[in-house]
């Protein structure tokens, strides 16, 4: 049966029908705890929701990272505490062996107990926490230990922050076509001690490096502390250069793969190393300075090619080396010469391949496979070969007082098809990598850079854990109990060692301090933000109730009225049914349309 609907019963059921969707929505938003579905309710609300809720992850991840150095803290706590105790027993030991009526054997006897404390206080300063030490100042942290400085040296730091030392990993990367791989941690130091000629100083632990700078060399040298200097920065671009084939290279296999080569124990190849390092940024300098009157005096002034060069001379005849390297390598179809070189050997190591077939011999075997078929003498051919025709080929090439600083990639090493490379290009000061920035703390991408010996003064953001050593006794031949004599001096010795832990203790105690205060302000700001998305995102319960309750009576009404109108249009449909008009049969029902 159809029913005629006019204007008040469709009104009545759209209401319902809005009613019904307000009811859907009014659920949702219960079930959600949301207040807002969809971005279409509150574009702007709902973008501010996210960017909130993300900072509340970071935030989150903030605080794990600090519980979790407050349980290194505790750990260390704890292992001082103990070695505190282990102290107190030597010393207890060591007044006892000064008792003039104990024997020596009964001094004997305290001293195999001491022997044994003194192992067990040296296996606490061994102890880590996921392989991270606990002590001996591990260089994932940093030392607050000079909070004194110069203006001038902190206008240095500036400087390497914020220009130096991403402009020498740039040239790096620009003319060989390496860059840090993010394993090495770089430690940077910067020492107003008399180092004179000394400018840069490099020592390696493994996956970690310390560059240490020396101001008085530069002020020596007339070099400008407070802005970028154009020798100064090809300085920093050798030792960055060092620092970069150290990290993508076997360093220390480098000739053919063996550590011991010839009478060298770092691996040989030093002709490469060292003309890498020169090349990079042009060498013809050395040529100039050198005194030798022709090139073939320079190009024997090699050597074995796998020591360090000696003098001028030496480093000279080195970068000579690999400028005749780039020229054979192109001749055999390398097109960009030693940086193709460099990066087929990067890429052989990251592939996994052994040092030697990473080597330098290995290098020349593939580009060179008509000169060179044996990785383990490859090196030592080069070197032969280079002795032999290297000044004949390269007299019409080596032009050392035009412009060009013989730089690869320059019109010198590129015979003319590369743009000069002045000294004030050497290492550029404009464009993308080379800018000017504000100082920031890792100015670098590819190292984790980290500042030693400097307070929070110049890095008023960075997280400063102030490293915790653990005392020990390392000399027993000195330090026992054995005599009177020896438990004397080391009485005296265990009183030093309780003063040094107590600062120690202390230090672990700051550290804790510290961290308990950054927790903290991390959680204030996580309550902070958790009341100020509820505000923004969260549902109100009780008007949303109000709202559901209310919609739902709506929905309820409109259902039930137009219920009661269907059945009161049946009841008139029967009760015409039977109607006669004009003696005719009953007219048939009434139909809608």
């Amino acid at each position: 049966m159809t029913i005629q609907l006019h204007n008040a019963s469709l009104s009545l059921a759209f209401n319902g029908i809005n009613a019904a969707g307000a009811v859907e929505k009014s659920v949702a938003k219960l079930a959600s705890g949301k207040k807002h579905l969809n971005a279409n309710a509150d574009a702007g609300g709902f973008e501010q929701a996210i960017r909130i809720e993300n900072e509340q992850k970071l935030a989150s991840l903030a605080v794990r990272n600090l519980q979790n150095l407050i349980s290194y803290t505790q750990m260390q706590k704890g292992a001082l505490g103990q070695a505190s105790d282990i102290l107190q027993r030597m010393n207890t030991l060591s007044q006892l062996a000064l008792d003039v009526t104990k024997t020596d054997a009964d001094r004997i006897a305290y001293n195999h107990e001491f022997v044994e404390l003194t192992n067990e206080l040296n296996s606490i300063k061994e102890l880590k926490l996921n392989d991270i030490n606990l002590f001996q100042g591990d260089p994932i942290y940093l030392t607050i230990n000079d909070p004194q400085y110069s203006a001038e040296k902190a206008n240095f730091i500036n400087i390497l922050r914020s220009q130096w030392l991403k402009g020498a990993e740039q040239t790096v990367n620009d003319r060989l076509g390496l860059q840090g791989t993010g394993q090495i941690n770089l430690v940077i130091e910067v020492s107003e001690e008399e180092a004179y000629p000394v400018l840069i100083s490099e020592s390696y632990d493994g996956n970690n490096a310390k560059l240490k700078f020396f101001l008085d060399t530069y002020r020596q040298a007339g070099f400008p502390v407070s802005s970028p200097s154009d020798w100064a920065e090809r300085y920093n671009v050798q030792a960055m250069t060092r620092l970069i084939l150290r990290d993508n290279l076997y360093y220390d296999a480098l000739a053919n793969g063996n550590q011991n080569k010839g009478v060298s124990t770092e691996g040989g190849g030093f002709w490469f190393k060292d003309g890498l390092e020169e090349f990079v940024h042009g060498g013809d300098y050395l040529i100039q300075f050198s005194g030798a009157s022709n090139l073939t005096d320079l190009v024997n002034a090699m050597g074995s090619g796998d020591d360090q060069s000696g003098g001028i001379m030496g480093r000279a005849s080195n970068y000579l080396s690999v400028r005749y390297l780039h020229e054979e390598l192109k001749t055999a179809g390398a097109t960009e010469g030693v940086k193709t070189m460099l990066r087929w050997m990067s890429d052989q190591a990251v592939a996994g391949k052994t040092a030697e077939q990473s080597s330098i011999g290995a290098a020349l075997v593939h580009f060179i496979p008509a000169e060179y078929t044996d990785i383990s003498t490859a090196n030592d051919e080069f070197i032969s070969d280079y002795k032999a025709n290297a000044a004949t080929e390269l007299g019409g090439k080596i032009h050392v007082y035009n412009a060009d600083t013989g730089a690869i990639g320059g019109f010198d090493a590129e015979n003319g098809a590369g743009a000069v490379i002045s000294v004030a290009d050497a290492v550029p000061n404009t464009g993308p990598g080379y800018e000017l920035t504000d100082p920031v703390k890792n100015p670098t991408s590819g190292f984790n850079v980290l500042w030693e010996g400097e307070d929070n003064v110049l890095a008023p953001n960075d997280q400063l854990l102030e490293t915790v050593e653990m005392i020990s006794v390392d000399n027993l031949e000195s330090h026992n109990l054995k005599t009177i004599e020896s438990a004397n001096d080391t009485l005296l010795k265990i009183e030093e060692l309780i003063e040094s832990l107590s600062k120690e203790r202390a230090s672990v105690v700051a550290n804790t301090k510290r961290i308990l205060t950054q927790r903290d302000n991390f959680e204030s700001t996580l309550n902070a933000q958790e009341n100020a998305l509820s505000r923004i995102a969260d549902t109100d319960f009780a008007e949303e109730s109000t709202t559901l309750a209310k919609n739902q009576i709506k929905t309820q009404a409109s259902m039930a009225i137009l219920a009661q109108g269907q059945e009161s249009r049946l009841s008139l449909q029967k009760l015409l049914a039977g109607v006669k008009t004009n003696g005719k049969k009953p007219s048939a029902p009434p139909q809608a349309f």
